[in-house]
């Protein structure tokens, strides 16, 4: 008889795993588990020692006498515990709830590779310093460790020992050969049990292949699904096209009895070559089918044609909302409400805001909270259009207008808009001599194409956006005056970075989140690199700070971001700065650093005993200047004045 010795963090888990090798050992075995939660020996001995994670063995290893093999199992959620999610509705927010951040990461992990990939994930564990509430909270078995304040639980249970652990410990014990018919019986009753379970769900949805057959028909490919075999289980009506026979021909029967030409990946099929992909179907590392698509040279070129166009102008549809604008700021939370006001009228208006403060999702979330939701949203960047092409992409052309013009002519982006909303982005950079006849065009409301003389009437929102100052530019003639007004009626400001950092510790959250990175913000990064982050200027705003944080987390290793893993760039800066600095200006820095809180009158004492050529006048001065390049903050009463993190950086660099 063995003695394997099972170490968990929890009890629950340890006594899962044992439970799941005496179904397969029985009396082959003895079976010793301990968990973190109580006291473990000083001395272990046995012929195995399992851990249920890396974490559990490192902090066991480290004052524990282990003399003998150990391994770390990789667990795995039961399949049959998954139903109750896949019922949840999509993008609804969870907490994952574990008894660690390791093991919260795992299991989220493995659900997404399950196919539960429809729900935003928040990790919850024992020790999280800083926490969303839900509604819902996900469990493998830690009930115990759920919050009180949570109004629905779904525990999946325990996690089981993945079949590779089980036969790596069946290696180590010396068991594999004895019990490989048994494993391959136990692993064969599983997958029996998945298939009952797709089965049964194939013979309660018929109305979902109805549901499924319609949705297939709206694609502009020919798809076909099968299942192992390849007997067709559902195909589309352009596939039916394509092979010019109905469903019942097809229905049950094995594609390559039919047609043995699709089996490449260029057939030629009734005259017409065909190009054929297919792609395997697993569900849980079970192939349960294929999906076959066929398309003709025709419809290549259509969609190719199509694909370009969407992807020119924003695919005519605005996919933000305002809940995509993350920020408590007051500046920001005004801007919203405002906007949200502005979304139901029909008036025409202009965001102003620097670049990278997130003109266009303003826009976007404009759109979709207005009654033209549901109708187009046509973005078009003046900045990007080359001046010889404006007039014929905006405003569309005849058949024939120009030499090289499309056969048939081609629509303009004001009549793609028809009836939503069109975005000039950048209308700063439209060029003077085409104002006018953008103007023309907002005041009238419609269009003539190029090569026409018969002008379109247009139903159109507009939504202008700039960084520029259009007034500066009115009186450089740079910009219409009449154009301005036009366009100038609902005026909005976006809010740079600057104006709103107050906001710039969510924000960090929320991009963490959305990487998909399960570190509180304390665990992320030091506090010195927050506090350089609110002090910094973010010429690049929202986006600066995007790039910034997706950097960081493709750097970060085990060890917290420190200030020298900040970009060279934003540091740079100061360290070029720092030439510009004067011996006193500097000794001023280092005295608020060495003593801080120190005053100006303090200030002054010290530089009498030091001989430094100062007055109080020359000091206030000093720290004025100081304070404008955010190197200090003076504090009011007896506060004194701090040395900002840009200061420390200062005077680190000149030493």
């Amino acid at each position: 008889m063995k003695n394997i010795i099972i170490i968990s963090l929890g009890s629950k888990t340890a006594n899962s795993l044992e439970t799941q090798l005496r179904n397969i050992l029985k009396e082959k075995i003895n079976i010793e588990n301990y968990s973190l939660e109580n006291e473990i020996p000083k001395n272990i001995d046995g012929d195995l020692v399992i851990f249920s994670s890396e974490e559990v063995k490192d902090a066991v290893l480290s004052d524990t006498n282990i003399k003998s093999k150990y391994m770390v199992v990789k667990r795995i959620i039961k399949h049959n515990s998954i139903d109750e999610l896949i019922n949840l509705e999509e993008g609804t927010e969870v907490l994952l709830v574990n008894d660690s951040r390791v093991t919260c990461e795992e299991t989220i992990n493995q659900l997404i590779s399950h196919g539960i990939d429809h729900l935003n994930y928040f990790p919850y564990y024992p020790g999280i310093k800083d926490y969303e509430r839900k509604n819902i909270a996900i469990t493998p078995g830690e009930m115990k460790l759920v919050p009180q304040d949570i109004e629905r639980v779904i525990d999946i249970g325990t996690r089981e020992m993945e079949f590779v652990s089980i036969i790596e410990a069946l290696i180590y014990l010396g068991y594999a050969q004895e019990y490989g018919e048994l494993l391959s019986t136990y692993s064969f009753r599983n997958i029996i049990d998945v298939s009952k379970r797709y089965i049964d769900i194939v013979n309660r949805s018929t109305k979902l292949t109805k549901i499924l057959t319609d949705t297939l028909d709206n694609s502009k490919e020919g798809i076909i699904y099968t299942n192992n075999n390849y007997e067709v289980i559902v195909l589309n009506k352009v596939a039916r096209d394509i092979l010019k026979k109905s469903e019942e021909d097809f229905i049950g029967k094995n594609l390559y009895d039919l047609y043995e030409d699709l089996k490449e990946d260029i057939a030629t099929i009734n005259g017409n070559e065909i190009f054929v992909s297919r792609k395997e179907i697993y569900s849980n590392s079970i192939l349960i089918g294929y999906v076959i698509t066929l398309e003709t040279i025709s419809m290549l070129e259509k969609m190719d044609e199509e694909r370009r166009i969407k992807k020119k102008y924003s695919n005519n549809s605005a996919k933000y909302n305002f809940q995509d604008m993350v920020g408590n700021n007051r500046k920001v939370k005004r801007t919203i409400e405002l906007s949200k006001r502005l979304a139901k009228t029909n008036s025409t208006i202009l965001i102003q805001g620097e670049s990278g403060t997130g003109k266009e999702i303003l826009a976007q979330s404009i759109h979709n909270n207005s009654d033209r939701k549901d109708e187009p949203f046509v973005a078009i960047n003046f900045s990007a259009l080359s001046e010889n092409l404006l007039e014929s992409e905006l405003f569309g052309y005849e058949d024939g207008a120009f030499t090289g013009a499309k056969k048939g002519g081609k629509i303009g982006l004001f009549k793609r808009a028809h009836k939503g909303t069109i975005f000039l982005d950048e209308i700063g950079d439209a060029p003077y001599h085409f104002q006018t006849r953008l103007l023309r065009v907002l005041q009238e409301r419609e269009v003539t194409p190029v090569g026409s003389t018969q002008p379109i009437p247009i139903d159109i929102r507009v939504i202008a956006a700039t960084n520029k100052d259009l007034l500066e530019e009115v009186k450089n003639k740079r910009f219409r005056e009449d154009l301005f007004y036009r366009i100038n009626v609902m005026p909005i400001y976006s809010i740079s970075l600057r104006e709103r950092k107050d906001d710039i510790e969510l924000l960090i959250k929320h991009y963490l989140k959305k990487n998909k990175c399960f570190f509180t913000l304390g665990e992320f990064m030091e506090r010195e690199v927050l506090e350089f982050f609110k002090e910094y200027n973010w010429p690049g705003n929202i986006r600066e700070l995007v790039n910034v944080v997706e950097y960081l987390i493709n750097i970060k290793d085990e060890d917290k971001i420190t200030i020298e893993d900040i970009p060279r760039y934003m540091i740079g800066n100061i360290e070029r700065e720092s030439d510009k600095i004067d011996f006193r200006e500097f000794w001023v820095l280092e005295k608020i650093w060495f003593h801080n809180g120190i005053g100006r009158r303090t200030l002054g004492i010290l530089a009498k005993e030091e001989n430094i050529d100062l007055t109080e006048g020359s000091i206030r001065n000093i720290l004025k200047k100081m304070e404008k390049e955010n190197y200090i903050k003076i504090n009011r009463g007896a506060k004194g004045t701090t040395l900002l993190e840009r200061g420390k950086i200062l005077i680190r660099s000149h030493k």
